[in-house]
């Protein structure tokens, strides 16, 4: 009868565990992947974009050199008229085309290609101005004129030299954006990241914690003693396993809960025969039938008496659980009032009460409550007896009852030596026996206080203890107007 649900995964807990932290990981792995591979692009780019600002310097710089290399060849060729200085004014020009040629091949704005293109055509002009006049007589003459032109070459070069400088400036402020793009992107990468991470972490812890909590609601259920109901375990192998060996556990505690019941009512049953022959056997006793009884034989007669009494109370304690936890009869609700049912509870147990000298005080004035009679008197008659067998030689028991909100509540309280701390959390389980026992009484068989709070239950209301430093104990009973009627 076991449901017992294995995961879709059917891997153990430990396995799923490794597995949800690699999950929860793996969002901040791919975010650092990411980020390297940003961090590499704009590292390429800004050398890419620094190589390019320097060649583009360093040219613009060479071709105004080039100029000024080319003026001074000129001046020779031109002022001491000598053919072999003429060949520096060649060089010089090869150098320039050279220098204006690699700079030409770089990916130049438009308005510095038109200053290179100018500048290349002044210097081919100039050039060729030069040459012709190589063998003219007045040579210096016609190098002061062409002077002016030389000095518009070098404008041009400056020109192109600022362009440089205000290349690497846009390229300096381009990779300020690309890099403040780049941060913007990885701060919202970290935060896609870590928050994706997160999920996946509490969606993991989700998932792991919530086949622990059916272990722990079905291990709650077996201590509450419901049995009925089979554990469903949905989740990693291993625990679904441990769920199918606490199902077995179950069905193992509900097999003895069986055995015990049908040992409890075959124990009462065959224990009222002989007990009733007892019974008859000393009130035939008590009663003179057999003769008449001196001094001594009537004090042991009552003693007697008195033992097939609570013997006989222990048997119905038995037998009363059982029918009212297993097997309970609906409610007969009628009008009770409770100093009529105390009266007649006291009248019942005068006997008892007057061997150890106890006192009743009762003040439950008129009032009256809705429920069923013969299960209230067993609720009231359970708890005086819980007091009587705990109060001090001639101590009192006090009944109060008081009106509150939507019913009743009465408290039931003795002189005895109160309930120890430790005891508190098991008072009404069943069977249960506290450590501060009366040293003059017989141990009781632990079913009056879980009879009584079953009663009260029955009727949608409430027993507890009253917490209050010993000596003695209060007990709280609340009964509503309207009783629930149900078991």
């Amino acid at each position: 009868m076991a449901i017992a649900l294995r995961s879709p995964l059917n891997m153990s807990f430990s396995a799923l565990l490794l597995w949800g932290f690699a999950l929860v990981g793996l969002p901040m792995l791919l975010g650092l992947s990411v980020t390297a591979y940003l961090f590499d692009q704009v590292a390429t780019q800004a050398r890419t974009s620094v190589a390019a600002a320097v060649q583009f310097t360093r040219n613009s710089r060479q071709i105004a050199q080039d100029i000024d290399d080319l003026q001074r060849a000129s001046g020779q060729c031109l002022v001491l008229q000598d053919a072999a200085l003429c060949s520096g004014v060649r060089q010089a020009h090869g150098a320039f085309e050279r220098d204006a040629s690699q700079l030409q091949s770089m990916p130049l704005p438009e308005a510095q290609q038109r200053t290179l293109q100018a500048l290349r055509a002044q210097e081919a002009t100039l050039y060729g101005a030069v040459m012709a006049s190589g063998g003219v007589k007045d040579g210096a003459r016609v190098f002061n004129a062409l002077n002016p032109r030389f000095d518009a070459m070098r404008a041009a070069a400056v020109r192109l030299i600022a362009h440089s400088n205000q290349l690497v400036d846009a390229q300096e402020a381009r990779l300020q954006q690309v890099s403040s793009r780049v941060w913007s992107v990885l701060v919202w990468l970290a935060l896609a990241s870590a928050s994706l991470s997160v999920c996946l972490a509490l969606l993991f812890s989700w998932l792991l914690s919530q086949p622990l909590r059916q272990i722990k609601r079905a291990i709650r259920r077996l201590g509450e003693g419901q049995l009925n109901q089979a554990p469903t375990i949905v989740g990693p192998r291993d625990l679904v396993d441990l769920g199918g060996q606490l199902d077995w556990l179950r069905r193992r505690l509900a097999e003895l809960e069986a055995q015990k019941i049908q040992l409890l009512r075959h124990v009462s049953h065959e224990l009222k025969t002989p007990l009733a022959s007892m019974k008859e056997g000393v009130d035939l006793l008590a009663d003179g039938v057999p003769g008449p009884l001196n001094a001594e034989q009537q004090s042991i007669t009552r003693i007697m008496r008195g033992n097939v009494r609570d013997l006989h109370q222990r048997i119905d304690s038995l037998i009363h659980y059982d029918s009212a936890l297993h097997d309970p009869e609906p409610l007969q609700i009628t009008a009770v009032k409770l100093r009529l049912l105390l009266a007649g509870l006291i009248r019942r147990n005068h006997l008892t009460l007057r061997a150890r000298g106890v006192h009743v005080e009762c003040g439950c004035s008129a009032l009256q409550v809705q429920g069923d009679r013969a299960k209230l008197e067993s609720l009231f008659e359970n708890l005086l007896l819980n007091a009587i067998r705990f109060s001090p030689q001639g101590g009192t028991i006090g009944f109060d009852a008081t009106p509150v909100a939507g019913g009743i509540e009465i408290c039931i309280s003795d002189q005895g030596p109160g309930v120890a701390p430790e005891d508190r959390a098991q008072l009404f389980q069943p069977f249960f026996q506290g450590r501060n026992q009366p040293s003059s009484a017989l141990r009781g068989t632990g079913l009056g206080l879980a009879l009584a709070r079953q009663y009260a239950h029955m009727h949608g209301g409430t027993l507890e203890l009253v917490q209050r430093p010993p000596p003695g104990a209060v007990f709280r009973v609340f009964l509503p107007d309207q009783p629930k009627t149900f078991a």
